[in-house]
This record gives C-alpha cells, sequence and structure tokens, in this order.
C-alpha cells in the first residue's frame, strides 16, 4: 500500500535513503543543486518534503526548498516503480504556503505535464561545454590578472555582496546568506584554490568559482570540469573581467586535470553567450524551468 509523508525535518534515515537513491542511480526526474545541498547538509527554514513509500520501500521523493524569490521544487521517481511525479509534485504544492512563488527544473526529458499541477514554462538554462586547453584563450590575458584563493571565514561576507549584488534577480543564485554559502563550502568537491577572487582599488570586483566533478558522476566522462559560479560586480561591469575571469577558471580547470569546461547561463543573457561561444562554448542542453507565480494580494 502506498503512503506518502510530508516533512518539514528531514530525518538522518530519510537523507540517507534519498542520496542513496540518488547516487546509485535507477531514478526518473531531476533534485537541482539547491535542493541536494539543503538535503545533504540540514535543511534551511522553508524546507518540505514529500517521501512516497510502498511497503515501507522508497519510492519517490519531492522536495521543496527557499530560493531568492520563493520556493525551488524537485521530485525524483524510483525506475520501475508504478509512482506518478505529477502526483508527488501535487502533494508537495499542497503542503506549501498558499500563493507562494515556485519554480521546478525538471530534467529535460522529463515527461511531466507541468501544466497538469498549475505550473506555466518560464526560464531556460543553456548547459554549454568547450574543449580545454581553450583555442584562443582571450585578447586580456587571464595570466595578468591578479588572482587569489577564495579564503572561508575570512571574504564570507565581502564575497556575499558581490554575489547577491550581481544575482539580485536570479531565483537560485541571488539573495545568499552566510549558511547557504556556509553548506556549498562544506561539499566534498569544494577546493579553495579553484575559489577564485580579484580585487581592485581594494574591493572584490569580480569572482569565478569552479568545480570538479566526481570521476563517478555521469558528466565527468565527458565534462569534468565546471564553472560553477562566475560573476562582476556592477560597479566594474564594462572592464572585460567577465571574458578574463572565464578564462582563468577555464585554465585553472585544465592545471587540475579537466578536459572540458562547462557552465550553466541564463538563456535570454545574450551578451554572456556571445562571450561564451567566443571561447569556443557549445550548446550541450537545455533546461526549462516551470513556475507559479505569487498570487496576487488585494491591498
Amino acid at each position: 500500500m502506498r503512503t506518502a509523508r510530508i516533512l518539514h525535518h528531514v530525518s538522518d534515515a530519510d537523507r540517507r535513503a534519498v542520496l542513496g537513491l540518488l547516487a546509485a542511480g535507477g531514478t526518473s526526474g531531476r533534485l537541482d543543486d539547491l535542493l541536494v545541498t539543503d538535503l545533504s547538509h540540514g535543511p534551511r527554514d522553508g524546507f518540505v518534503a514529500v517521501v512516497a513509500e510502498v511497503d515501507g520501500t522508497t519510492v519517490g521523493y519531492a522536495q521543496a526548498s527557499m530560493g531568492n524569490d520563493g520556493y525551488v521544487v524537485g521530485v525524483i521517481t524510483v525506475d520501475g516503480a508504478d509512482e506518478s511525479p505529477v502526483r508527488l509534485l501535487a502533494e508537495l504544492l499542497g503542503a506549501l504556503p498558499s500563493g507562494a512563488e515556485v519554480t521546478w527544473w525538471p530534467a529535460p526529458d522529463d515527461p511531466v505535464d507541468a501544466t497538469a499541477i498549475g505550473l506555466a514554462p518560464g526560464r531556460r538554462l543553456l548547459q554549454m561545454s568547450v574543449p580545454l586547453p581553450l583555442a584562443a584563450p582571450s585578447p586580456y590575458a587571464a595570466s595578468e590578472l591578479a588572482l587569489r584563493a577564495f579564503r572561508p571565514g575570512i571574504d564570507d561576507e565581502e564575497w556575499l555582496a558581490v554575489n547577491n549584488a550581481a544575482f539580485h534577480w536570479h531565483g537560485e543564485q541571488g539573495g545568499w546568506d552566510l549558511s547557504t554559502l556556509h553548506q556549498r563550502l562544506q561539499e566534498p568537491w569544494f577546493r579553495p584554490d579553484g575559489f577564485l577572487l580579484h580585487h581592485r582599488g581594494g574591493r572584490l570586483a569580480a569572482f569565478c568559482w569552479t568545480k570538479l566533478h566526481d570521476p563517478d558522476d555521469d558528466l565527468a566522462a565527458t565534462i569534468d570540469g565546471e564553472i560553477y559560479v562566475i560573476a562582476v560586480h556592477p560597479d566594474f561591469h564594462g572592464l572585460g573581467l567577465g571574458r578574463a575571469l572565464t578564462v582563468a577558471g577555464l585554465q585553472h580547470l585544465h592545471a587540475s586535470g579537466a578536459t572540458h569546461g562547462m557552465l550553466f547561463v541564463d538563456a535570454a543573457n545574450e551578451p554572456a553567450i556571445a562571450l561564451y561561444r567566443s571561447l569556443g562554448f557549445a550548446v550541450r542542453r537545455t533546461l526549462q524551468a516551470y513556475q507559479r507565480p505569487p498570487e496576487e494580494r488585494s491591498s
């Protein structure tokens, strides 16, 4: 018999069970980075999840975590199990505050009809990749750029200020606080030497945070290095720092053993896409978000 448990706090047993499913494969659907990190390191405020079980065996899991402008949600189901992702997501949405904004990033080949649960198409992300080393790096040599590694516990507040200024509009990357940053710094892949900072006039002007994929990751066979987050503070736009930091990040990944680089970019960010194409990046796949806008409230 199927049962569904609504969780506002996650037990160690449930955490191990879900992370085990993700590690072992054999699931359909997707939990994005925000959701997996929130689950792995202890949920922040706003966490809600649904665990679907049949005779005590987990067959599906849906989760909501707070982003910058509402909830980010995701769902996975066990392959071969008779479990409906739509039903799971509907149960999850029913457990969220009435009228809250919701964003779902399904896997590209996910067959779920998002309109059946009241969601409509929203933002699109492009996953772009490039072979390393770069064929034609940049007229602005990254080797000429003054860079240093991020120092956990020292650079936290300054980095948050730049990140949030650059991504004030972004649902997942904007509005970070110390707890969000510290969750990421606890990830097993985190390496301070791959978190590159550039200062000008005594201020943090730009950064490029890189990530090496685990050899067991299903992307690692072809894309083993990632520009995880890159940004330039708005006060320093127009200086070529975005291009220079991208090159610096890719050079660091190649020096660390990566043969390909990857990043995600908003499909509407035409200047960034043009920059990445000029460096040899090509689109690998597209992710489509589905959203439930917040309810209008009368004043």
